[in-house]
């Protein structure tokens, strides 16, 4: 946003920015995983593609640093390693598959048919093509979202490894940053947008990261969605998919304890609005 302002006011003339986080690095190895490829692209555009504007690492103070007390002896930093730390909830969550324990995919659906929104999520499990099963599915909410059902499916993955290790396999990016980068940082602000209000699904986010720390060794991998079932990867996230359209479209009722929750906290703003109209 600065970068923007700071070319109108120098007519594209040369800029240089003296920063202490290695800005490359960072998006070419971090950003791709929990942030969206358009945002990436803008961040490219702006910072990295301009013939004007050029980059420098510094390790010069900010004298700012200096308004919160004493200077730490070791001025310098790793930004990867400075990052893994403040995002992660636990330093050992990994995002790349772990060469043992169990494998599950998990996947959630929310789409209109008939006029009517159905949702449901499911999990499935397996450690060959062979062997991949259905291990867990549900109907949810109608009001719910694909993002909430989708990171509710991986909520339930985490519970189902409490005291084993394993890998868990997601498509949705937005479950994907929730656990590796933005719920640790939400966690840290309150759970408090930059707008300070409530972040959105801020219940079920608290939840995923009270279930993060259930498993003794636990991996939850991004995967890309509506692959080919030709290998372990592509058959696993494609029948999550499949049966968690099937468990949407089920005549049954939802999972009452989620309902009834999400219900009263309804109730209780419609309350609390009639309370300030009145």
């Amino acid at each position: 946003m600065l970068i923007e302002e700071t070319q109108k006011l120098t007519l594209q003339g040369k800029i240089r920015v003296h920063t202490p986080h290695d800005l490359k690095t960072v998006l070419s190895q971090r950003a791709p995983g929990w942030v969206t490829d358009s945002r990436i692209l803008k961040y490219e555009i702006t910072l990295m593609n301009s013939e004007n504007l050029s980059l420098t690492t510094s390790k010069n103070l900010n004298p700012a640093q200096f308004l919160s007390g004493e200077p730490p002896p070791e001025l310098e930093h790793n930004c990867l390693e400075l990052l893994s730390f403040q995002t992660k909830v636990r330093e050992d969550l990994e995002s790349i598959p772990l060469p043992y324990g169990r494998k599950l995919f998990t996947d959630g659906s929310s789409k209109v048919i008939e006029g009517k929104r159905v949702s449901g999520y499911a999990i499935v499990e397996g450690l060959t093509m062979e062997s991949i099963r259905v291990i867990e599915k549900g109907k949810l909410p109608s009001n719910w979202s694909a993002q909430l059902c989708e990171i509710y499916a991986v909520k339930r993955g985490l519970d189902l490894l409490e005291g084993d290790r394993g890998t868990i396999y997601t498509n949705s990016k937005y479950a994907f940053g929730t656990v590796h980068t933005f719920g640790k940082i939400w966690e840290d602000r309150g759970y408090l947008n930059s707008k300070g209000k409530d972040v959105v699904h801020k219940e079920i986010i608290k939840s995923v990261l009270t279930s993060l720390l259930k498993p003794i060794e636990i991996a939850i991998v991004h995967v890309k969605g509506h692959q080919k079932g030709d290998t372990f990867e592509g058959k696993g996230n494609q029948l999550s998919d499949q049966e968690a359209k099937r468990a949407a479209q089920n005549s049954g009722q939802p999972i009452k304890i989620l309902a009834l929750k999400f219900q009263k906290k309804k109730k209780e703003e419609r309350s609390q609005n009639m309370i300030k109209e009145s």
